[in-house]
């Protein structure tokens, strides 16, 4: 409570209640003074000034905030021009990319054009070289001439039939001997075939086997077969077959050509004579496992 609110109120007191609450005002004055020069700086207690608070110490709650968001918006504005930098190096990049696109795509219709150019030259000289052979074959293929003189050409015409009638007259003798010749040597070959058919029979008589004569002219000899056994393997008999013919005392019948299939032997070659022959059969049946030979062996020459 203040003194002259104390004061002002003394009026309603009696003598000794208001020298009291005189006494109690003069006090409460001299203590208020005292709490406000504790808290006024040493030596300034005449002009009343405070002791100002360290610095920070008495900000205000929201300048903390305005400060941060001062320092955000920098941060923000910084980010927004190194966006607007970045923008401006990707819009430069794709521009230079288009160029470059543009310039091969140029390119490529030089390229085309010069292609075509090319095609079309090549159908030019296409079309020139076929056109120089169409000439050079009519050319060639010129008509025939007529002939100037008619009476002379229908002379020669006449001879030309003549000297025909003749070469055909030759033509047909020579035929006519060539006949009788061939009916002569034909008849000749039939008594030697005739003759080597004996021969053949003869041999398959005195060595025990079976003679018979094809239209190709080939001999064929088989004997029965001795034993039930299975055959012999082609290689087996034609090894044996060329075993007894190597030793014969005659070169051709050696050199002869021995081939096995399915157990049948053929022998093939040239020899002296028809006993060279006929030995070589012989010799070939007398092997083991061997039925059947087929000889087109040749003589006399």
């Amino acid at each position: 409570m203040s003194y002259r609110c104390t004061m002002s109120r003394i009026r309603w007191f009696s003598g000794p209640t208001v020298l009291a609450l005189a006494l109690v005002g003069t006090a409460c004055r001299s203590e208020s003074e005292r709490a406000e020069g504790a808290v006024r700086e040493p030596g300034d207690q005449t002009t009343g000034d405070r002791i100002a608070p360290p610095e920070g110490q008495n900000q205000k709650p929201g300048q903390e905030a305005r400060e941060q968001a001062e320092r955000a918006g920098e941060k923000a504005e910084q980010l927004a021009q190194k966006g607007q930098e970045l923008g401006q190096e990707a819009r430069e990049q794709a521009e230079r990319v288009g160029e470059k696109a543009e310039q091969l795509a140029e390119r490529g219709r030089e390229v085309g054009r010069e292609v075509n150019d090319q095609m079309n030259r090549a159908g030019e000289q296409t079309g020139a070289l076929k056109d120089d052979r169409g000439s050079g074959a009519r050319d060639q293929a010129a008509p025939p001439a007529a002939p100037k003189d008619q009476r002379a050409q229908q002379g020669r015409d006449a001879q030309g039939a003549q000297q025909g009638r003749e070469a055909q007259g030759a033509q047909q003798g020579r035929e006519a001997q060539g006949q009788a010749g061939g009916a002569k040597d034909k008849d000749q070959a039939g008594s030697t075939a005739a003759s080597a058919r004996d021969v053949w029979t003869q041999a398959a008589k005195d060595n025990d086997y079976k003679v018979s004569f094809n239209r190709d002219g080939a001999v064929v000899a088989t004997k029965e077969a001795k034993g039930t056994g299975e055959r012999p393997p082609d290689e087996t008999l034609r090894n044996a077959v060329g075993g007894k013919l190597a030793g014969s005392d005659h070169e051709g019948v050696k050199k002869l050509t021995v081939t096995v299939r399915d157990g049948v032997v053929t022998l093939q070659g040239n020899v002296s004579s028809m006993k060279e022959a006929t030995e070589a059969v012989k010799e070939a049946l007398e092997a083991d496992g061997v039925t059947k030979v087929i000889s087109y062996i040749r003589h006399g020459s």
